[in-house]
């Protein structure tokens, strides 16, 4: 398939599973042609496992460390910049999103998840993108893939623990790995917080509980001596954890 236009050009190679793309015009017009014309190959079944050969003056990336430098990376870096692409942006990435696929520039501790660069880039934008997050996390195959522990870490910082965000928090938690270490433990001071933390915890199945909780508090047994020396009420709520762990 072939797109040519006065903003942007297309072409696919399904045998290489490649997708290359020159953005004549540096606007929103030219990205919004050429997510158009992806999803348009997606939902004709072309390879989710694929990769974008890019050109492109503007060189953007997410603030999110460990990801891939590369033009897949880069074009959905540089679409994000235009929020009016946001929506198609979403369209985008729960077409693209599948389990045990990859973008197909990506290897090793770098994997992602076809839909990952949009995804994350929209999770750190805006609440309105926190449903798309939590889809993502439920996909992703944590066997695989990294990378998905340091967007947890731009998340949180960017977010804080609040209503909102802590279903998120918890969804990218329960597909986290022991190298994740997030520092909410101080925002968790506040009782209201750590509440609805436990509320959204002691929800979840026994054998996901520890995985959890390990990157905040390390091992339950640490979180068992900081339970031990708090004042009530909060140290109520850090027993109810304690116990949905089955400690």
């Amino acid at each position: 398939m072939h797109l040519k236009h006065e903003l942007a050009e297309c072409k696919a190679n399904d045998v290489f599973s490649l997708v290359t793309v020159v953005i004549r015009k540096e606007e929103a017009g030219a990205y919004e042609q050429a997510i158009s014309f992806i999803l348009s190959l997606l939902r004709k079944g072309f390879p989710k496992s694929y990769k974008i050969k890019l050109k492109s003056s503007v060189r953007e990336s997410l603030p999110v460390k460990g990801l891939a430098k590369s033009d897949t990376h880069r074009f959905f870096a540089n679409a994000l910049a235009y929020t009016e692409l946001h929506l198609l942006l979403e369209e985008y990435a729960r077409e693209a999103m599948k389990e045990f696929e990859w973008y197909e520039d990506t290897e090793g501790e770098k994997n992602v998840m076809p839909g990952s660069y949009a995804v994350f880039g929209l999770g750190l934008s805006s609440e309105q993108y926190f449903p798309l997050v939590e889809t993502y996390m439920h996909l992703v195959d944590d066997e695989h893939q990294l990378v998905h522990d340091k967007f947890t870490v731009v998340f949180a910082e960017t977010h804080g623990v609040t209503e909102q965000s802590i279903p998120v928090l918890i969804g990218c938690l329960r597909c986290s790995h022991d190298s994740l270490k997030l520092k909410i433990q101080l925002e968790l001071e506040c009782e209201d917080k750590l509440s609805l933390f436990v509320q959204h915890v002691e929800s979840l199945p026994d054998y996901e509980i520890e995985r959890v909780l390990y990157p905040i508090w390390g091992k339950l047994e640490k979180l068992s001596v900081i339970a031990r020396k708090a004042q009530e009420p909060r140290k109520g709520l850090l027993l109810r954890l304690l116990k949905a762990a089955g400690k």
